[in-house]
């Protein structure tokens, strides 16, 4: 049965300007008292506007996405005619030649030439308005069959969409795999939260309730360069135990379901604001039905809303849902948030305190909507041939006032009437009949009834059934991550993985990445030409999450909103956010890192996990065998519910890519919002299609690594000139081939403990405490006192490392000259035991795969251990390089300021899982024959 509640019109339109962000207080609570069998939620969505139209120059819809049947164009209008003649096209039974039988897609499949495609006139593309600026981001509280079963409600993290699901966007690990290409669309931003792949929990159990604050805003977080002026929507939250931004939206994840044209404009152009805000509460709870006598009777899930507490808006016999509605018409965030992110300004403005004043001082509440007379309250409908059954006689209302509304900044209010028989009350919610009558016609009509009102037989039956958990996702793509994944997850900063369990039940593993290698900014750094541009943009957008992270600790909070009447006024406490998902970083990873997600199952812990984190109270007991396959109820009835997803992708040919007569060929070469300030030279990238992603990896043979020590902390590079011009627009860039990667190998023994430096000394660092780091290590504005010894303002420095020992000293960095051309170099297997042909002397006209060692750190690359180098496959190297020649592998590391690697290094597996598939390949080393 449907069901929905609040009150109309809960929505927002802004035509003018739009808004730079929002923020509104959601009340978290377990509106189902017993198994969830349907899906239902309540929360918000936000689309694109407040631009003018004259902007759009070409089609704001990606023409290779638009349908995938080859008859679905003609069908939905009754007709095919060609758009130039207007001459009649036949429809074929079959439609097998959609370019013949459809010609309104004519134009439309040519993916790497938008010259051609820009003569696509189907659809909205051929409207004067060119389908406008497209996208959607949605999220809230709610049930969701197709996730983890749990009886308590949970947090949807924003789905985005496009184009009104013509096209779905994915994030995290989902219900099945995914292109590493999809990614983009939640970059984790904090080092205290973890982030399930499976949303996020509470605490409370059975009695969650309380208000979370939500924020959807531009924000400078994704800046890949100074000159990065595109939008960045960013997710900040407010709860009891953790408040501070969790993630943003990359400009890639807009730009490449939209930008096939060098002047398309998706989401993240600057120009687009959020145009439209809307809030509902809607969906379906799961009935047993029956009918005798000529009257169908139906038993529904319970389900119950809870009581205000206090608040001056409230009183025990209300209801809120939503209140403290701020928005923001000033890009206020990307102003406030910049000096803390830089490290330049007053040091009064790099602080928490200061973001959380400017919020304040920006927001403006909203116009309050009134409902319609007469509407409101909670109703559970059946959607009938020719009718609709609508049962609303709960004693729930709507207690609408708008002077306490105004108050409020805005609440959806209803009103409970304990005396109501249909509503059974305690101090901290009401709860609802469930049974119903009605629905046969006019002599059966809808009424809400007790349960001694129901036929004994009928009674007798309802109380047999039960609804069952739906067993619809037992976590199979919720880690570890697919072979189209692979890549997108295989740098984490320790191969150790840590593990928790939530109040739901599900074991969570999952690894710490430094911000720029975490699988969401993959893409981000692929489309970027790797002529420097994209190292640059690594250095930079590090530097400036450290920052925050530092910042955060500083100020112990990372709150940058509040509710606008004030804490105190809230209807109820804020809710708590499951403890399990709070973290406190592993040593060595406190700035610049952030929990990834690579492992979540219902009760089974993995087998991985080298060290529990939170796990308090006992262990989830697993689920018996066969569980997931028993599909029928105690009582016989089967499980409408109870199927999983095979995960699969049909291979098809998409009408609007037929005239290319290759599979997967969406997207296409895509123009991304260009970080270097004009957009008159993007760099073209051609996104990989599906069809190259599914290339298999050999099958694991790794056994659970143990934990890592972490890396020493690396001071950034400098930012880029905000000045230069950027660069001309290279050819396409491509991605590195083969996509997929090896398993990730096990971890080295651990490292020492880190060791730390802090000494103030006035005698020969006379700057102390003056709020600038002068100690010339990482974070510093000056150069002018020995390391360590500014620790009022720089804080504590970890030690040199010691120097290396038993493995024989490397060759210097850059590699020395080639050796004369006779004589011969080792080459030896990337990874010990792994390569099906022997390591041997190789002539130095032989082809083989490389892999480079520095003995200094480089962004980005590995060190495996104390006695090894830093090591790389492909980043910083141009890429992945299989067949070069021995002073062609020399020239490629001596360009990324390294040298090859010894025969010893690559013995000790010092190289291992650094990439590009070489571990079952032959090496070069730096290692000539006598």
């Amino acid at each position: 049965l449907h069901m929905g509640g609040g009150h109309a019109p809960a929505e927002w339109s802004y035509d003018a300007g739009g808004l730079r962000g929002w923020s509104y207080y959601i009340r978290a609570f377990n509106l189902l008292r017993e198994q969830p069998s349907m899906e239902i939620g309540w929360g918000q969505w936000s689309k694109p506007g407040g631009h003018s139209e004259d902007i759009l120059e070409v089609c704001g819809l990606h023409p290779g996405g638009f349908v995938c049947d080859p008859c679905e164009a003609c069908e939905s209008t009754g007709t095919c005619s060609d758009p130039v003649t207007g001459d009649p096209a036949p429809i074929s039974g079959g439609c097998q030649d959609p370019i013949r039988e459809d010609p309104t897609l004519a134009n439309c499949g040519h993916p790497t030439d938008y010259e051609v495609t820009e003569s696509c006139a189907f659809w909205e593309c051929g409207e004067d308005s060119k389908g406008g600026v497209r996208g959607s981001i949605e999220g809230g509280m709610g049930y969701w069959m197709y996730t983890l079963e749990t009886p308590h409600v949970k947090w949807m993290l924003p789905g985005a969409t496009n184009a009104n699901y013509e096209v779905f966007g994915g994030t995290f690990l989902n219900d099945r795999p995914q292109p590493c290409t999809v990614l983009g669309g939640a970059v984790r931003v904090s080092n205290r939260l973890l982030v399930p792949n499976d949303f996020v929990t509470f605490a409370g159990g059975d009695d969650t309730d309380g208000f979370f604050g939500y924020m959807l805003t531009k924000s400078p977080l994704g800046k890949r360069s100074a000159t990065d002026a595109a939008n960045y929507w960013t997710i900040v939250i407010d709860a009891a135990n953790f408040a501070g931004p969790v993630m943003y939206t990359a400009a890639w994840f807009w730009d490449s379901r939209i930008n096939w044209h060098p002047k398309s404009i998706s989401w993240s152009d600057p120009r687009v604001n959020i145009g439209y805000v809307a809030q509902g509460f809607e969906g379906s709870i799961g009935a047993f039905t029956a009918r005798q006598g000529g009257s169908q009777y139906w038993r529904t899930t319970r389900w119950s809303m809870p009581r205000d507490r206090f608040g001056p808006s409230s009183s025990p016999n209300t209801s809120t849902l939503f209140t403290g509605h701020s928005q923001f018409a000033t890009d206020w965030a990307v102003d406030a948030l910049e000096p803390m992110l830089s490290g330049t300004g007053p040091v009064g403005e790099r602080t928490h305190t200061f973001v959380q004043q400017r919020s304040a001082e920006s927001r403006t509440r909203p116009d309050c909507n009134a409902p319609p007379e007469g509407e409101g309250g909670m109703s559970v409908w059946d959607d009938q041939e020719d009718s609709e059954v609508t049962w609303s006689g709960f004693g729930i209302g709507s207690a609408y006032d708008q002077t306490k509304s105004e108050a409020a900044h805005c609440a959806s209010t209803l009103s409970l009437d304990p005396s109501n028989a249909a509503l059974s009350c305690d101090q901290r919610r009401c709860e609802a009949a469930a049974f119903l009558q009605g629905g046969l016609g006019n002599s059966d009509p809808p009424v809400v009834i007790s349960a001694d009102a129901v036929p004994p037989e009928v009674k007798a039956q309802f109380d047999e059934a039960a609804f069952q958990p739906t067993k619809m996702n037992e976590g199979t793509f919720l880690g570890p991550p697919a072979e189209t994944e692979q890549a997108c997850f295989d740098k984490p900063a320790s191969d150790t993985m840590y593990c928790t369990f939530t109040a739901s039940k599900a074991w969570i593993g999952w690894r710490w990445y430094r911000f720029v290698d975490q699988p969401e900014l993959y893409m981000v750094f692929e489309s970027l030409p790797d002529d420097g541009t994209r190292q640059a943009a690594r250095d930079y957008m590090q530097a400036r999450i450290e920052r925050l992270h530092r910042q955060q600790e500083a100020d112990s909070t990372g709150g940058w909103f509040s509710p606008p009447q004030g804490d105190a006024a809230l209807p109820a406490e804020k809710v708590s956010i499951d403890p399990a998902l709070l973290l406190t970083p592993p040593t060595g990873f406190e700035y610049g890192y952030v929990p990834i997600a690579v492992y979540q199952k219902p009760r089974v812990k993995p087998a991985e996990c080298d060290v529990e984190v939170n796990a308090v109270g006992p262990r989830p007991v697993p689920h018996p065998d066969g569980y997931w396959d028993d599909c029928t109820s105690p009582s016989g009835i089967e499980n409408p519910n109870c199927h999983r997803p095979d995960g699969g992708y049909d291979v098809e040919t998409c009408s609007a890519n037929a005239e290319s007569r290759a599979p997967f060929n969406y997207p296409g070469r895509i123009y991304g919002y260009w970080p270097g300030g004009s957009q008159d030279d993007r760099v073209p990238y051609d996104v990989p299609t599906r069809d190259k992603l599914l290339t298999p990896r050999p099958p694991s043979t790794s056994s659970p690594p143990p934990p890592s020590a972490s890396p020493s902390p690396q001071p950034p590079s400098p930012p880029p000139s905000s000045t230069s011009p950027p660069p001309p627009s290279p050819p396409p860039a491509t991605w590195p081939s083969p996509l997929t990667k090896p398993p990730r190998p096990p971890a080295p023994p651990p490292l020492p403990p880190t060791q730390m430096v802090c000494n103030d000394d006035s005698s020969t660092c006379p700057h102390l405490d003056d709020a600038e780091c002068d100690d010339g290590g990482e974070g510093s504005i000056y150069s002018i006192c020995p390391y360590g010894s500014d620790c009022s303002d720089c804080g504590s420095r970890v030690a040199p490392p010691p120097p290396l020992a038993s493995i024989p000293p490397p060759l210097p960095s850059p590699s020395p000259p080639s050796p004369p051309a006779a004589q011969r170099h080792w080459v030896e297997c990337g990874r010990k035991n792994k390569c099906s042909e022997n390591a041997r002397w190789a002539d130095p006209s032989e082809e083989h795969e490389v892999r480079c060692c520095s003995d200094t750190r480089i962004d980005g690359w590995k060190k495996r251990g104390s006695n090894c180098p830093w090591t790389e496959s492909d980043d910083g190297m141009g890429g992945c390089h299989h067949e070069e020649t021995l002073s062609e592998a020399e020239e490629v590391c001596a360009d990324a300021g390294a040298r090859l690697c010894s025969k010893q290094e690559l013995k000790s597996d010092c190289t291992k899982g650094t990439g590009c598939g070489h571990d079952r390949d032959l090496i070069w080393t730096s290692n000539a024959m006598p």
